[in-house]
């Protein structure tokens, strides 16, 4: 799979750590002892890897034998490091590991992690790194684990991450490399459920007990750093070895007030009690006041609840609940009520509307918009796409109103991306006959001829052409009835090979026994919320499901919506007024762009018996389409819909 990434490692913690320290210099102490080598090693620590990587191609380019193969080693090295990983990805290609020094070749798997981790294939990056061979340098464990605990990050594996953390930590020589490790360690830990560590941690080392129980300790004195100086002190006593940085409280109390969340005394929640929306924004509401009564915070806001099912009267109602005394708003639901504070002036207290609207005018600064938007998990398809190395999409859409806009949307952000053009075809989405518009989009004539072709060749033992071009996946819009379909007969017009996207609504959170054959392989982005069955966690989706009726149940989605909406509130202006880390949301992952629209990058799986995570939805600036050295064929395009 080739990409290009114009940003940075994923976790900027551990990059912090690596260029910090934790790994050395790509000069190695038994390298050749050239003085272009220690000068391409300079340029490395100098974090000038473009120019450090020149060198070393260069060297390799007029050196033989065993030293060529490490010198291209160190220049992938470097590219990676410079965000070029394409390039790296060709070196490493022509790197021969039979003749690379023994010494050197774990420091090229660390290199092939490093590279998976970048193209956000954290599954990869962790198989390359299974196993910490024995008789590895302090170096090579300490890049092995920030590997690791970057990938458990990016897969949300909190316990795993951890583990790795507290592994790396042990490895670290200096307090000040040290700090922001121990940090994160308790920030992890602290955020855990006591009992999901008590089951993941069951018989813990001395160390990791220590952790434990500190994590313990500021649990009970999350905002009282002064309070908790007597209880630290006997932690220090009955772990008087343990590995703990001084300072580590203050920095962790810095960190959480860095976090710290607006305080919010009185919410108002405009959400309608009858017409078209009374259903979802029951689901909402449902939703909200679950998290409502998990919030063990001692500053709870009050709740209030307000009828906006008429979206004219949005405006009174809004300054109704500013007089009432209201610090924050969620709601209201109705694109027709949003749209009326999209095109305000002004707005008398922050408002979290439940909808999305776009206007030629600039919406009031303190309006944020949230939904989840279908277009807006196409648009995600197409970043999903563009860093799994995809070039060539092929997209089957319903000819419906929302489909043409879902349609309209991934080729706008396929463009974006550097894409060129695509095949599609549209399809009824009332028929029950999906076999035309399937054969016509794959073409299964050339391609039953060309796969006959292909057999007899090889039966023969003769040269033979490939498929034909034009796709290297399909983006098939549909509900899971429409994909129980669709998926079979791709397989059936000679399409099986083809990897299938799709997006959250061809899935209902389970695969019966007869449809896990059919949907079985299908990739599509998902919220985190449905995929969690803890059902000791009173938020999870085994826990909730159960409040909606069974003709409530397309609703399901809108629960999670309503526990991020009352659990972001507070967080909104830190989003809006910093690159932080975006908000870890049961809907996705949250951040805010340009128009204060709060956004998502959702969890990827695959679906099969029980789905497969298979990651997260990358930042869309750091993902562009690998250009195609052949001509475009021409398109067609469904109407845009305003």
């Amino acid at each position: 799979m080739r990409n290009r990434y114009r940003t940075q490692f994923f976790l900027s913690l551990l990059l912090v750590l690596l260029l910090a320290g934790c790994e050395t210099t790509p000069v190695e102490p038994t390298a050749p002892a050239d003085p272009q080598a220690v000068h391409a090693a300079n340029m490395f620590e100098q974090q000038r890897y473009g120019a450090a990587a020149d060198l070393y191609i260069d060297l390799a380019g007029r050196t033989p034998g065993a030293s060529h193969d490490l010198y291209l080693l160190l220049a992938a090295d470097s590219l990676i490091h410079d965000g070029q990983l394409d390039k790296a990805d060709s070196i490493l290609q022509q790197i021969d590991t039979g003749t690379l020094p023994q010494e050197y070749r774990f420091r090229q798997t660390l290199v092939q992690a490093d590279l998976a981790l970048k193209r956000f294939q954290p599954e990869e990056a962790l198989r390359l790194l299974a196993v910490l061979p024995q008789h590895s340098r302090r170096d090579e464990e300490e890049r092995f684990h920030s590997i690791r605990a970057a990938a458990y990050k990016e897969l949300q594996d909190s316990i795993a991450y951890a583990r790795e953390l507290i592994a790396l930590d042990r490895l670290l020589s200096s307090d000040d490399a040290q700090l922001p490790v121990q940090t994160e360690i308790l920030s992890v830990l602290t955020r855990t459920p006591p009992q999901t560590l008590q089951e993941k941690f069951p018989s813990p080392d001395s160390v990791t007990r220590g952790w434990l129980e500190l994590a313990r300790l500021l649990r009970d004195f999350p905002n009282a750093p002064e309070e908790i100086i007597a209880p630290y002190r006997e932690w220090r006593d009955l772990y008087p070895d343990h590995p703990a940085v001084p300072g580590l409280l203050t920095s962790y109390y810095s960190h959480q007030q860095q976090l710290a969340p607006v305080e919010i005394h009185q919410v108002a929640v405009l959400l309608p009690v009858s017409g078209p929306y009374a259903i979802p924004a029951k689901a909402i509401r449902d939703g909200l006041m679950s998290a409502w009564y998990n919030d063990t915070g001692e500053n709870r806001p009050r709740v209030k609840f307000y009828d906006s099912s008429n979206a004219d009267q949005i405006w009174p109602l809004l300054n109704r609940v500013a007089d009432e005394g209201a610090d924050m708003v969620i709601g209201p639901l109705s694109k027709q009520a949003v749209l009326q504070l999209a095109r305000a002036g002004s707005l008398p207290l922050p408002v979290l509307a439940l909808n999305q609207v776009n206007t030629d005018s600039v919406p009031p600064q303190n309006l944020y918009q949230y939904s989840l938007s279908p277009e807006d998990e196409a648009r995600q398809v197409a970043v999903w796409a563009a860093y799994q190395g995809y070039r060539e999409p092929a997209m089957l859409y319903p000819s419906s109103r929302l489909g043409e806009r879902m349609a309209t949307t991934f080729m706008e952000t396929w463009r974006k991306l550097g894409g060129g053009s695509l095949r599609s075809q549209s399809y009824d989405p009332g028929t029950r006959d999906f076999s035309t518009p399937v054969a016509q989009l794959v073409r299964s004539k050339q391609r039953k001829a060309q796969l006959e072709e292909q057999k007899k060749a090889r039966e023969e033992n003769l040269p033979y052409t490939l498929p034909p071009r034009g796709m290297d996946f399909i983006f098939a819009i549909g509900n899971k009835q429409q994909m129980k379909q669709i998926r079979p007969m791709l397989q059936f017009h000679y399409a099986e090979d083809l990897p299938v996207l799709s997006t959250s609504r061809a899935w209902d959170g389970q695969l019966k026994n007869d449809e896990r054959f059919d949907m079985a392989g299908i990739m599509l982005p998902e919220m985190p919320w449905m995929l969690n069955l803890d059902p000791e966690n009173p938020l999870s989706r085994s826990s909730l499901q159960d409040y909606l009726a069974r003709g409530e149940r397309k609703y399901l989605r809108l629960l999670p919506m309503g526990i991020d909406a009352y659990q972001v509130l507070p967080q909104l202006r830190k989003l809006a007024m910093s690159d932080l880390t975006p908000f870890e949301g049961k809907t996705g992952l949250l951040y805010l762009d340009d128009k204060h629209q709060l956004r998502r990058r959702m969890t990827w799986i695959v679906l099969q018996a029980e789905p497969r995570i298979l990651g997260t939805t990358p930042p869309e600036n750091t993902v562009s389409v690998l250009p195609l050295d052949l001509p475009d064929e021409p398109e067609s395009l469904p109407p845009a819909q305003r």
